[in-house]
């Protein structure tokens, strides 16, 4: 397993030469003159704040904003600008843009009425019977806040059912950042492709490397870390197989977005963990409702055991997330209506705020409005992806620049400058991404009206509309061909993508 990656000095002095250069410093001038209001307020709100989102480790960007209103495909920040967001909540709110009327008059009818937290509400039946027609293959739900909370649920639901510890999880997947999650997760929290990657474990899988501080090494019964190869991944499972509590993995991720590739290892690995009866979990936080209303379980037909779900299952930003799949799983936090018999014989993965009766109001409304559209919401939003991807395609043949847009689903992707089409190894993708380029179209699109938060991403939905992302295709394309007259290294040294 190879551990090399593209030379760390080479990308430091490009980076300490870039930032010599006139037409950098003028473009962070212009950006900073624009933005006082909202660099005034984000300086002074770091003084107390240390979490808000624009302060993330791995996801702050430069000449942070303050969103004074958003509406549809449009922010305004506190400085006056107005931006077509393509970054939409980290896609939360890409299925119908920001403020959809028809959620916020339901959302506000039901908070006239609130029962607030820690109560059960008619609504919450409503939500279950319409998941029930997007995921059939869920028996049952359970209602939480993030990601995280719904990724950490599962295991620990595994665990229940199954009374061993150990989980395995694929190299590069991302399932929030609990602690186990936090293990050898995608490249960029890792500073892949300038750190090397991890090396062989004795247990025959990749060598556990924990992205954070403050979460600690796992113990090798807790983690085993799968390689993103079909035929070492079954072999490490099947030698595993009596101490694992579950599989976790997703159809599809941000840290290696070709479906060609990841769809094929997980049947296999799903067909394999169902005969040896381990639990397999399909993380659908980013695949949820985005492959068709069946997420990527229906559109490839993947089965598992358990199914998490965030992003779009929320609506208007009010956090929920979701577990659901077999019941004999969810069965283990259920009580019996006897709690005293409960004890010692269940978990428990609930919260104080979780599946409150806002956040699931809202996400009845936002669905139910996707189930009424949904005959033409997917079939509209492929057909603008693929004009992207064909304004994109001519682009390459015309200019020679690599810029392509890399994603999956309806649609998760990032615009960046890449050498191949598709990359059939976690590794050499992450070795051919440009990070550079990322930071520097994130704001070169800044300037031209378009709002990515700390990467050039593009969630979209029917939030944009075509116009939109016609304007959007030009302002990447005219922000590529600019790099190239200023000499840019579209790929970085070493980052030849073999």
């Amino acid at each position: 397993m190879t551990t090399t990656a593209a030379p760390t000095a080479s990308v430091e002095s490009l980076v300490a030469e870039l930032l010599t250069q006139q037409w950098l410093i003028d473009l962070f001038s212009e950006l900073a003159e624009r933005q006082q209001a909202s660099t005034a307020a984000t300086e002074k709100l770091r003084a107390r704040d240390a979490a808000t989102h624009v302060f993330w480790p791995f996801h702050s960007p430069q000449f942070p904003l303050v969103a004074r209103e958003a509406h549809g495909s449009r922010i305004l920040d506190a400085d006056g600008n107005t931006y077509v967001d393509c970054h939409l909540g980290f896609g939360a709110q890409a299925l119908h843009g920001h403020s959809p009327e028809p959620v916020v008059r339901y959302v506000t009818e039901q908070l006239a009425a609130t029962t607030g937290n820690g109560y059960c509400h008619p609504v919450e039946q409503q939500l279950v019977d319409l998941l029930g027609e997007f995921v059939p293959h869920c028996e049952k739900f359970a209602f939480l806040n993030s990601g995280t909370d719904a990724t950490a649920a599962a295991i620990r639901l595994a665990r229940a059912h199954t009374g061993r510890r150990m989980v395995a999880k694929f190299e590069g997947s991302l399932h929030g950042v609990h602690d186990l999650g936090m293990h050898n997760t995608a490249f960029w929290y890792h500073g892949h492709p300038t750190h090397p990657f991890p090396g062989n474990a004795p247990d025959g899988g990749v060598e556990r490397q924990s992205a954070l501080t403050g979460v600690p090494l796992a113990d090798p019964r807790d983690l085993l870390v799968l390689p993103n190869d079909p035929v070492r991944a079954v072999e490490l499972i099947e030698r595993h197989r009596g101490e694992l509590a579950c599989v976790i993995t997703e159809a599809a991720s941000s840290s290696f977005p070709f479906v060609e590739h990841t769809v094929p290892l997980l049947r296999s690995v799903s067909e394999r963990c169902r005969a040896l009866r381990i639990p397999f979990v399909l993380d659908e936080v980013l695949t949820g409702f985005r492959f068709g209303p069946g997420g990527a379980a229906a559109h490839f037909g993947i089965e598992a055991d358990l199914y998490t779900y965030g992003k779009v299952l929320s609506g208007l930003g009010i956090p929920l997330s979701a577990v659901g799949g077999r019941a004999a799983l969810l069965d283990h936090t259920q009580t019996s209506g006897l709690p005293l018999t409960d004890i010692g014989r269940k978990t428990c993965v609930q919260t104080t705020h979780a599946g409150n009766h806002l956040a699931l109001a809202a996400s009845y409304a936002s669905l139910r409005l996707l189930h009424e559209q949904r005959d033409t919401y997917y079939t509209e939003t492929r057909a603008k992806v693929d004009g992207i991807q064909r304004r994109l395609a001519a682009f390459r043949g015309k200019t020679g620049i690599p810029l392509r847009l890399v994603g999956f689903g309806d649609f998760i992707g990032s615009f960046g400058f890449l050498e191949k089409d598709s990359y059939d190894d976690y590794r050499a993708f992450a070795g051919a991404v440009n990070p550079i380029a990322f930071f520097l179209l994130t704001l070169m699109l800044r300037r031209r009206g378009f709002y990515t938060l700390s990467l050039p991403m593009l969630f979209t939905g029917g939030a944009h509309s075509t116009e939109d992302l016609d304007s959007l295709v030009d302002a990447v394309t005219d922000s590529a061909r600019e790099l190239g007259r200023h000499g840019f290294p579209f790929v970085l040294p070493g980052a030849d993508g073999a």
